[in-house]
């Protein structure tokens, strides 16, 4: 059958199926492995607030300060180290110094509120820039413990913090309604992104900043300890990169919370992604040469993501603009990523989605930049805690055909299974099926997804659906649409059930 992207089903044919939904009525495993941030400076111990050397260690969780060690691409520890001071007020003087930077130069900001009217551009090797604090979440002033930089006054089309440079620093501030990203880090290495806040004051805007943390084509990237709200495509965003770690943040009230793009061995570990669209999100995109692989998601609570999709159409990725809202992690294109001590409940539409790149994009010559990346493969789900509630309201049962066309498929079939067959909710995790299927092939499973040793509710009767979605979407497709045949296409397995009865992959992950 030829692969047909979801993008193709039409709004009349969706509608369609959904009006024939009136019917009759009938009579674990725990993960120690740790990471932390070398010192770029010496690759010894931990750094230390008034050197300029970023933080190391994990005192609240116990990670050794060395567990592993980034390369180090530009050292300050022969250069000549210079701190500069500003208060509110030399807004001016600020712009005008770090128009003319040395290497390793310290920008200390004061306590209290910084008003811009542009970006913040730093285009520099060594730079730290540290305030006193980040503040709570809704504070668009700075305190007498907290330094916020305004971007409410700056020129349209303008990030907040914008920087190109090794062995960057940003610690213990908030960036407050940029125009477009807070905090836009690209071409980097060394980066380590501690203790900020990036927001926008107004919830549900399609007009607010794009992204939060957006370091992109960069190496060796550090976000810990960090929060981010409402921004209208990803809180926090790491793409095209090489090495990260992401640790202990909160991303709420975004569009979606966490996002791994097109990024080679990423640890993302102990974060919180609540009520946020969907909450973390692991893809590939066409015509992108990085191919991402080597994702470890862990110790993360991925919970009640059901805020409604405000991103826009025209400004946003159209990937994330597509998603239903109440998704609580979805995968596209991915391979290598392993799942392990993470808790899902109460995502209305699914706690997990594994998607082929197909499914948006169907040519694989548009594939060839990332070595025909569209696959999804390897995908390892274990000792993980799903508390149930979720799967119950898909797109928070309010779907859009056009906008949002597999919210609005999965509606209609799962309408048609609940009073049908009663199946009353999306099974935990839900596969396209469009990468290879498990069965009628040659290798069964030949995805390589595998549901193990996870914790699930009592009242879970399966935990995987394929939902075949080519089969279905010819279904739908016909010109008499016919939901009661896409149901029959799909699958339903019990967790520990062949062929998802797998346990991982090999090698193992090749981590940061």
């Amino acid at each position: 059958m030829n692969r047909l992207p979801l993008s193709r089903v039409s709004r009349a044919v969706l509608v369609a199926a959904l009006s024939l939904l009136v019917i009759p009525a009938c009579s674990d495993d725990a993960d120690d492995r740790t990471f932390a941030s070398p010192n770029p400076d010496t690759g010894e111990g931990p750094g230390t607030p008034d050197s300029g050397t970023p933080d190391s260690g994990t005192p609240d969780s116990g990670t050794p300060d060395a567990v592993t060690r980034y390369p180090v691409e530009f050292s300050c520890t022969d250069a000549q180290r210079t701190t500069v001071s500003f208060n509110p007020g030399q807004e001016q003087a600020l712009q005008n110094a770090v128009n003319d930077l040395a290497p390793c130069t310290t920008i200390q900001l004061g306590a209290g509120t910084f008003h811009f009217d542009n970006a913040v551009t730093i285009r520099q090797d060594g730079i730290t820039i540290a305030g006193a604090g980040r503040g709570a979440q809704g504070e668009g002033t700075g305190g007498t413990a907290s330094t916020v930089l305004d971007f409410s006054n700056a020129a349209s089309n303008t990030n907040g913090l914008d920087v190109i440079g090794k062995l960057f620093t940003v610690r213990d501030l908030a960036l407050w309604n940029a125009k477009k990203d807070a905090l836009r880090v690209e071409n980097s290495a060394n980066v380590f992104i501690q203790r900020i806040r990036t927001e926008w004051a107004q919830e549900n805007n399609e007009n607010n900043g794009k992204y939060g943390i957006y370091p992109v084509k960069s190496r060796y990237v550090l976000i810990e300890d960090s929060e981010a709200y409402n921004a209208a495509d990803a809180g926090i965003y790491v793409g095209q990169t090489r090495y990260t770690i992401v640790r202990r943040n909160i991303a709420k009230k975004n569009v979606a919370g966490i996002e791994i793009e097109n990024t080679k061995f990423a640890y993302v570990e102990g974060n919180t992604a609540i009520d946020n669209t969907t909450g973390l999100v692991v893809f590939d995109l066409p015509g992108n040469p990085i191919k991402g692989t080597d994702i470890l998601i862990t110790k993360n609570i991925i919970t009640g993501n059901n805020r409604p999709n405000f991103a826009s159409v025209t400004a946003s990725s159209s990937t994330v603009s597509q998603v239903p809202a109440g998704t609580g992690t979805f995968i596209l294109a991915s391979r290598r990523v392993e799942f392990v001590g993470n808790t899902w409940g109460d995502n209305n539409t699914v706690d997990i989605a594994v998607l082929s790149g197909f499914a948006i994009e169907p040519n694989p010559i548009l594939w060839a930049a990332g070595f025909y990346n569209f696959a999804s493969a390897d995908v390892y789900v274990h000792g993980n805690t799903f508390t149930g509630g979720s799967g119950t309201s898909v797109d928070n049962g309010t779907p859009d055909p056009a906008r949002r066309p597999l919210g609005a498929l999965v509606t209609g079939v799962y309408a048609y299974g609940k009073a049908a067959h009663g199946v009353d909710r999306v099974e935990h995790v839900l596969w396209d099926g469009i990468d290879p299927a498990p069965r009628n092939e040659a290798v069964p499973n030949g995805v390589r997804l595998c549901f193990v040793n996870n914790t699930v509710p009592s009242t879970t009767k399966a935990s995987i659906v394929d939902l075949d979605l080519q089969a279905v979407t010819a279904k739908l497709m016909s010109a008499e649409p016919d939901v009661a045949g896409a149901w029959a296409e799909t699958r339903r397995y019990d967790q520990g059930a062949a062929p998802f009865n797998c346990t991982g992959f090999s090698p193992g992950l090749a981590l940061p």
